[in-house]
């Protein structure tokens, strides 16, 4: 059995693997173990209420880091 359980998922079509690898021509993006209840987890919110966006912060994240780039910020 294996400790880490993170997956690699299609940034495109959001097909996973266990493995890294391409999909649709693009790198698939790394995707980290995360505890439950992680603020991660969610959704990004503004001070309104509103989303900022459909996609949970980690993947937002994960994205930016597989670009090369880091995230512009940790708090909603």
């Amino acid at each position: 059995m294996r400790e880490c359980v993170g997956f690699y998922i299609c940034p495109v079509c959001f097909a996973t693997s266990e493995e890294p690898g391409e999909h649709h021509d693009r790198r698939m993006v790394h995707c980290e173990e995360l505890p439950v209840g992680d603020d991660r987890l969610k959704p990004i919110i503004n001070s309104e209420g509103d989303l900022k966006s459909d996609a949970p912060r980690w993947f937002l994240e994960a994205v930016w880091r597989a670009a090369g780039m880091e995230y512009p910020t940790a708090s909603p």
